[in-house]
């Protein structure tokens, strides 16, 4: 197939160069138009459902709410999991489906099944699934507040809920915008218990009055009045507070008792559940998802867009910041240093390719592989459906220094060819066209060969599942459909621009060679010759060499994925369980404002608490600052200033991490902490205890850092236990008593009342100065059916006690969770270890289940699927090999690169992972007395390797196939291997110096963004590449030499009719 191909591409040209030229319009063409983001998308199908369940206790929404809605999910197919958090007044459950399942699909088994159950609900219980978004989906935090202080925080909070978010929400790929802080307005009537039994009336009767103060009533139309239809248009709808206040209750002696004689009417913040401020100051923050699939910078674009209409009509004093966090920041950044990378790539490609061949045209030809290879593979990301990402882009700029490989190899063999024929006399020389045909299929098979095993060593990516797959499987994919047009371009365009460009190359002479070759060869043949007479030596040494690597690596930790820098930190600030909004946001206000004035600091902007459409049930405790950095400021410096102000803090747990990076870890185990030991059983108090131990347990663990206790925790609550017989006696049934405390303290809603866009709601409840403390509570008036009246603690016993906040569950069992993060200069697998073996002896001794989570389970699976799949694929590795070279020793010789290949990388993360090379080596074997700091080894340095073994293997092809080929022109074993050795010399050393200088900025970028995963790869293939390539050139060539030296010549394997 691949002869008749070459043939064809020979036979027309025209056609061949066309297509090329299609190829690459199409690449250009189609490049701006596809998605741009900073990861491939990274969707589970998660489905949420939020129910809101105002006045109920945690262990109450547990009971009534969670239970019944977990239970009817947890038998839909393809679930893989089910997670909930029970808090006070509000239920979340998070429905986990396995991975590539149809999200709208599993939207709809879930609504069936909430269809199904919400006649189990409690009243007024409103349960809901929440929009689609992405993992990655909060793509822009906005603030708007009031600089000079002219506006209120109703105002603010007004204006940003039914003007702004309208705005936003009309933008296509918005999914949801979520605005939090400030006050929402709310028609108030507050009603004073005195005023109620001077006028004989309960609150029964203010609710009943205020549900008639508004109404939407329509009156129909006069059919025909003087030839006219007249619409009848009636007004009694709410417009002011006034309106409602003189709403009736009843009439005496003739006189109206209206709702403003028995309470206050006002226009008020509803009680508030978050607050939010940007640098200290009050404001309101929205958060702005986007939808799965959309282009983030489109979408950037789109909002800047509507923010810059918006900002027309604002009312003044107000002030709307777009920068609070903007992913569209970093990804620009991400993929404008991964272009440059490309570029310079690509300017070394051609720096190597001159040096070696000193021809300006074989060097134009090799280069074409590039925009060509290149464009194929953009071609084929757009018709799957992907996008430009960090991932796509590194599979490409980690591939770009190999797709010219397969270039090299047939520009070179060709320009050998010619140079030999124009050398011949005329009347011997061949045309042109067979030269170049015939050099073109002398080095196919193992040009096809050694392609096919760079793209088999890649199928273990493919097979990656959940995260880590959606992560590395676009990179795998890149790669492999980018190598494979390199493959194809070598086959085709490649011999059609030899046979126009090098036609009137001269003869072949010593001279041709560029003086760098010459003075490689020169030094290479004695090195070869001396290697060759000590081929067990040169075999000795690589064994020792190679288990000295493996040694050194059995010392290395290991990690999920290298730490992103996405120029924003998240700080968690977690106060006490139980303490008030007013005093966390206190709280949160002295921290944020000495964040504020941090050098390197841009901006902070904070939310403390729970926002209304949110989908974490966060206390009021609880706070979450985002802290971007100023360009040029060193991050590492920004995190140990923000680490001192929070040192200075007692009494509170915080953490760090950062916007995407702490939204997977939360995809990963329902926590932003790269490690989560969680503990299932069913008894609250064991699990309380349980979390308390291990919390101690984990600080105790060298290398934890922010452990915190996500655990069920007590808070201060304050029941009320109704008296059966004193309720009876006074004339009350347990519901009536219950509904005249919900309405006196929570609160009766009424209605909302529309006033153009803004929706405002209308609630009854006691005054705030009757509803203030305990002591008010004890003092509420009940009534019952005769008229009677009593107190509440006449009738019920009221006192404090401790209760539940947050009762989190896992597939239908209670947890408790107790996260932690990192510390610097130590690895998530050790201290992912050492957790475990601390934890689970306290947990096994509790009776309950262990599971560790997060990012390290993440890591170990990817790490398997690589190993296993690894062996499969080495064997695989091992047949083709056999097949192309036709000998088994030879084929096991060739295979000798692999672990030459390990020596090289594995030295290349030890140099470059570390805190110094000599400070480390001396800790290592415990000289210096300091701690030896384990270089890590990550899912991407582990993809580093499996590059390296194809492009290792490939060069190992290389040499013995042409060894074979010798042997059939009748050569000696040492002519064999001297000659073969000294043609390959420049193919092989071209195409790995290409491959590693290809990787070279991609190396030097590291800890920018965009290469964060990138950088370790190509440590890896640039050490091991170094290591192989100079080692393969010598002990392979001394091995073929001692394996075969007394044994019969092996004979050349035969034609492969199949490629033909």
């Amino acid at each position: 197939m691949f002869r008749s191909l070459i043939a064809f591409s020979l036979q027309r040209p025209f056609v061949v160069l066309i297509m090329a030229l299609l190829v690459i319009g199409s690449g250009a063409y189609l490049t701006p138009r596809m998605p741009v983001d900073v990861f491939p998308e990274l969707n589970a199908p998660t489905v949420v459902l939020l129910t809101e369940s105002p006045g109920l206790a945690a262990d109450e929404v547990e009971q009534n709410v969670t239970l019944p809605l977990e239970t009817s999910v947890r038998g839909l197919p393809a679930v893989r999991r089910v997670r909930s958090a029970s808090a006070i007044g509000l239920s979340l459950i998070w429905i986990e489906f396995e991975w590539g399942q149809d999200i709208y699909r599993a939207r709809t088994l879930v609504n069936e099944k909430l269809s199904a159950t919400r006649d189990l609900l409690p009243p007024d219980v409103h349960a809901e699934i929440t929009p689609i978004t992405s993992i990655t989906g909060e793509i822009m935090l906005l603030s708007v507040s009031s600089p000079e202080g002219k506006n209120t925080p109703m105002e603010l909070r007004t204006y940003a809920e039914f003007n702004l978010r309208n705005q936003l929400m009309a933008v296509p790929g918005v999914a949801q915008v979520v605005p939090i802080g400030g006050a929402l307005a709310e028609y108030q009537v507050q009603v004073r218990q005195d005023d109620l039994q001077l006028y004989d009336l309960t609150l029964q009767d203010v609710v009943a009055a205020a549900k008639q103060a508004h109404t939407t009533a329509g009156a129909g139309y006069l059919t025909n009045v003087n030839g006219l239809e007249l619409p009848v248009r009636q007004t009694g709808r709410v417009r002011s507070a006034a309106d409602i206040q003189g709403t009736v209750l009843k009439k005496v002696d003739g006189h109206a008792i209206t709702i403003g004689h028995v309470a206050e009417v006002v226009l008020g913040p509803t009680p508030p559940r978050g607050t939010a401020a940007e640098g200290g100051r009050s404001a309101v923050v929205l958060s702005v998802q986007k939808s799965p699939g959309t282009n983030t910078l489109a979408l950037t674009e789109a909002i800047d867009a509507q923010l810059a209409t918006a900002k027309k009509t604002m009312p003044a004093g107000m002030e709307v910041n777009p920068s609070v966090m903007r992913q569209a920041d970093f990804i620009q950044l991400s993929v404008n240093n991964l272009l440059l990378v490309l570029r310079d790539a690509a300017i070394f490609v051609a720096i190597i390719l001159m040096l070696f061949l000193l021809d300006v045209r074989t060097t134009l030809i090799t280069l074409t592989a590039l925009p060509l290879s290149l464009g194929v593979a953009l071609v084929v990301l757009w018709a799957a459906g992907m996008s430009i990402n960090v991932m796509t882009l590194g599979g490409l700029a980690v591939a770009i220094g190999e797709l010219v490989d397969d270039a090299i190899i047939d520009v070179e063999n060709v320009f050998r060819r010619i140079r030999e024929n124009a050398a011949l006399p005329e009347s011997e020389r061949r045309p042109i066209i067979a030269v170049t045909f015939a050099a073109s299929n002398e080095i196919r098979s193992s040009v096809v060969f050694a392609t096919v095993i760079i793209v088999m060593v890649f199928v273990p990516l493919l097979f990656l599942q959940g995260l880590e797959g959606r992560f590395f499987r676009p990179l795998g994919i890149a790669y492999i459909v980018a190598t494979l047009a390199s493959l194809v371009t070598a086959l085709t365009v490649t011999p059609v621009m030899c046979r126009y460009l090098l036609a009137k190359v001269r003869a072949n002479g010593v001279h041709n060679e560029g003086f760098l070759v010459r003075w490689i060869k020169a030094r290479y043949q004695p090195t070869l010759k001396w290697a060759m007479r000590r081929g067990r030596m040169m075999l000795a040494v690589s064994a020792l060499l190679t288990v000295s690597a493996l040694a050194l690596a059995s010392t290395f930790g290991s990690s999920f994925l290298p730490t992103f820098n996405e120029g924003t930190f998240t700080v968690f600030l977690n106060a006490p369980p139980g303490t008030s909004l007013e005093e966390s946001n206190r709280m949160a206000i002295g921290i944020e404002t000495q964040l504020t004035e941090l050098p390197g600091v841009r901006a902070v902007v904070r939310r403390t608490g729970r926002a209304e459409r949110d989908e974490h049930a966060e206390p009021v405790s609880n706070s979450e600052v985002e802290v971007s950095i100023l360009p040029g400021h060193s991050r590492r410096d920004v995190r140990h200033a923000i680490d001192g102000v929070l040192a200075s803090v007692p009494g509170i747990s915080t953490s760090i991490g950062q916007p995407i990076e702490h939204r997977l870890s939360h995809v990963l185990s329902g926590t932003p902490a790269a490690i989560a030991v969680s503990a299932k059983g069913d008894d609250l108090a064991v699990l309380r205890d349980l979390a308390k131990r291990l919390e101690g347990a984990m600080r105790a663990v060298p290398g934890t850092r922010d452990v915190n206790a996500n655990r069920e925790v007590m808070i201060t609550s304050l029941p009320i236990r109704y008296n059966q017989a004193a309720l009876a006696a006074a004339g009350l049934s347990p519901a009536d008593a219950a509904e005249q405390v919900q309405t006196a303290l929570a609160g009766t809603h009424i209605t909302d009342v529309l006033d153009g866009q803004r929706r405002i709601g209308l609630t009854v409840r006691l005054h705030p100065d009757e509803r203030r403390d305990l002591d008010s509570v004890e003092r509420l008036i009940l009534r019952g059916m005769d008229g009677a009246m009593v107190r509440l603690r006449d009738v019920a016993d009221i006192s404090l006690e401790r209760s539940s906040n947050l009762i989190a569950r896992e597939d239908g069992r209670r947890k408790a969770v107790v996260s932690c993060n990192v510390k610097d200069g130590y690895n998530l697998g050790q201290v992912a270890e050492a957790v475990r073996a601390a934890a689970d002896p306290i947990v096994t001794a509790a009776g309950c289940e262990l599971n560790v989570g997060g990012q390290f389970e993440a890591q170990q699976s990817a790490s398997r699927t690589i190993m296993i799949m690894g062996v499969f694929v080495v064997l695989i590795m091992l047949m083709l090999v056999h097949a192309a070279v036709g000998s088994l020793k030879a084929a096991i010789l060739v295979m000798v690169n692999l672990p030459l290949s390990l020596i090289g990388g594995i030295g290349a993360i030890y140099l470059t992972e570390g805190p110094g090379f000599i400070a480390n080596t001396m800790a290592l074997i415990g000289v210096s007395g300091e701690r030896y700091e384990a270089p890590v080894i990550s899912i991407a340095s582990m993809v580093g390797f499996i590059t390296l073994f194809g492009i290792a293997v490939r060069n190992g092809i290389l040499l013995v196939r042409h060894y074979f080929d010798l042997i059939a022109e009748g050569k000696s074993l040492e002519e064999t291997v001297l000659e073969g050795s000294l043609d390959r010399l420049v193919p092989i050393l071209m195409t790995a110096l290409t491959a590693a200088l290809g990787l070279l900025p991609i190396v030097f970028a590291a800890g920018q963004p965009g290469s964060e995963i990138l950088a370790p790869l190509s440590v890896v293939v640039l050490g091991g590449l170094l290591s192989s390539t100079f080692l393969n050139l010598v002990v392979v060539p001394a091995g073929f030499y001692l394996l075969f030296r007394d044994r019969p010549l092996p004979m050349p394997p035969e034609p492969l009719e199949h490629l033909s």
